[in-house]
């Protein structure tokens, strides 16, 4: 079976949706998968994309939002009680 070289040649050129998605780095059955959902919610497969990073987005700002609102008690170190 033959691979696919990692470095592109000098005359090939990446494919570039609306200027910002670079696709060569995803594989077909991602961009299947990213044209399926797109065909479900009748947008372009950019949209799904922008949707996809700004949830992806939306998450890591709650998980580190989610950090500052936790309250740490000191911990008492060789703390027994007797009764």
């Amino acid at each position: 079976m033959k691979t696919t070289p990692k470095t592109r040649p000098s005359n090939v050129t990446p494919f570039v949706l609306e200027g910002w998605w670079a696709l060569d780095g995803l594989d077909q059955s991602t961009l299947r998968s990213l044209s399926e959902q797109a065909k479900r919610k009748r947008v372009g497969v950019a949209d799904v994309i922008y949707e996809t990073v700004e949830s992806f987005v939306a998450k890591c700002v709650a998980e580190a939002d989610l950090e500052e609102k936790v309250i740490k008690f000191p911990t008492v170190a060789g703390s027994t009680t007797d009764r």
